[in-house]
Order: C-alpha cells, then structure tokens, then sequence
C-alpha cells in the first residue's frame, strides 16, 4: 500500500475540525477544543496547517492540526486524530516519519531543476493560495501532554503508551512546564531540522503562545498567566 502526506487547504481543514474534532473533543474532554472562529482565525494569519495521510485511494487513516508561530520556526501539535477503524496499526508512526521528511529541505538537484521550477512558479501560486499556512522549515516541533493528575490508573497507562509512543519517533521530555490553564502539560519536541538549546526551547514555546492568545475565549485571563507565570516555564 502507498501512502501520501499532503497539507489540507481550508476548506478541508474545516471539514475535518467540523467532522471528528467537534464530536471526539466535546464528549471525551469538555471545554477542551477551541472554537470554529479560532480556527478560521489562525488560519488567515497563516500560522495553522493541517495534514492528512491518505493511501493510493485516497482514504483518510489520520490528521494532525498545527500551530506555529508567526516566522514559522518551531511548530505545536494541537490535535492527531486517528479515524477509529484504523487504531491499533502504525499509521501514526508513518504520519510523522512522512512529515519529517517533508519539512527536511532537499539537496539542490541542480539549476535545471530550478529552472523547471521557476517556469512552474506561476502555475502553482493559485494553489499556494489555498494552503492553510507557508511552512517554511521548522526547527522542530512541540508536543502537549497531558499530566496524569490523579493518580488513575488509566490514566497513567494511556499516558505511559503516549509517552513511549512520541519517544519512539523521536521526540524527547523537555523541563518547560506551562501553566496556562487549569490543566497539568508536561511538553515534548520533535527535532526535525535543529536541537534548540533549552533557553531557546523556552523562547520558541512562549512564541507560539503569544500568537495564539488573541484566538483565547478568555484572552485577558491568559495573558495575565502567560505575563506573571512566565516563572513556570524553565
């Protein structure tokens, strides 16, 4: 079976957030999915992207929707999904193993090869156009991950197959602990083309952030927090 990777425009985007996001989020974590508006929002900021992985019958297996901050430096997992009939196969480990490679920059082939793509340039800008962000090669990416809380046992178990999981395709525990809600992150990062010091790590994630605060329901309360609790990120 083949496999592609591609980044959703808009519409697509919106369609899968209307879809899976606003059924799975709402039942299973309650006040946890931003809204519609603040999608839309960031994406005509051009700081969210979206990307499916679909096989050679173009039948979706899972997406993950990103935010990134406004240089396109580092970018932040907000929500993988995985469709329900395809869990418990490596389709997640495939997604990302994809993406990696396609936010590695390629070695030049030579200048006829820039050439051609130069001639294909203008073809291409009304598609371009309709991307939901301009990725521009990230340094890498950050991952939320819930805390346990209470000590449930079910809890702990799903968050020990995260954990191995994010470990797995590369991805390592960073000391950044955020406080901008009422929920316990711990936050990870996946290097794709950099290994951030951790006072650059801490710049990078507070980036994102303040991006992404206007598209808050709350903005007032969390940019007090994300102001006076600065001091919980290390």
């Amino acid at each position: 079976m083949d496999f592609t990777l591609r980044e959703l425009d808009k519409k697509e985007t919106l369609s899968l957030y209307k879809r899976y996001l606003t059924k799975f989020f709402d039942e299973k974590f309650d006040g946890f999915l931003i809204s519609e508006s603040a999608i839309r929002w960031l994406i005509a900021r051009k700081i969210c992207s979206c990307y499916g992985l679909f096989d050679d019958e173009k039948h979706l297996f899972c997406f993950g929707l990103f935010i990134n901050d406004i240089e396109q430096r580092v970018m932040l997992l907000d929500y993988f999904v995985v469709l329900k009939k395809y869990r418990g196969y490596n389709y997640s480990e495939i997604f990302f193993d994809m993406l990696k490679e396609v936010l590695i920059p390629k070695e030049e082939e030579g200048e006829e090869k820039e050439k051609e793509e130069n001639k294909e340039e203008n073809k291409e800008e009304n598609k371009e156009e309709n991307k939901t962000s301009d990725n521009k090669l990230p340094l890498g990416i950050f991952i939320e991950l819930e805390g346990v809380g209470k000590t449930d046992e079910k809890a702990i178990k799903k968050r020990e197959i995260e954990l191995d999981f994010y470990r797995k395709i590369g991805a390592y525990m960073t000391d950044i602990l955020p406080v901008l809600s009422d929920e316990e992150y711990n936050v990870l990062f996946l290097p794709v083309n950099a290994r951030p010091s951790r006072s650059e790590l801490k710049a990078e994630f507070l980036g994102i952030y303040r991006e992404i605060l206007p598209s808050f329901k709350d903005k007032k309360k969390y940019i007090t927090r994300l102001t006076e609790e600065v001091d919980g990120l290390v």
